[in-house]
């Protein structure tokens, strides 16, 4: 049985730099894509991370404009640090 990516992971993985979904996924070992943007939309909901373009889709992608990059936010760094 397979566990779900905990949020907190994703914030870590954020910590090396700005991150687009896919590069979140290899740091994260090849994480599964639902799983991750399950995770980053709960992170993302606790103020942990956000994105540099608002009202994209879950999955990063806005239509024409460049790919979404996540960064993780004084709330989700501390939140490390707990």
């Amino acid at each position: 049985m397979r566990t779900r990516l905990d949020p907190l992971d994703v914030v870590g993985a954020l910590r090396g730099g700005v991150a687009t979904l896919d590069a979140l996924a290899l740091r994260l070992g090849g994480a599964d894509r639902d799983e991750l943007t399950w995770a980053l939309a709960e992170a993302a909901e606790r103020g942990w991370v956000r994105s540099n373009l608002a009202g994209c889709e879950p999955d990063g992608l806005c239509g024409a404009s460049a790919p979404a990059v996540y960064v993780a936010t004084d709330a989700g760094r501390a939140a490390l640090r707990r």
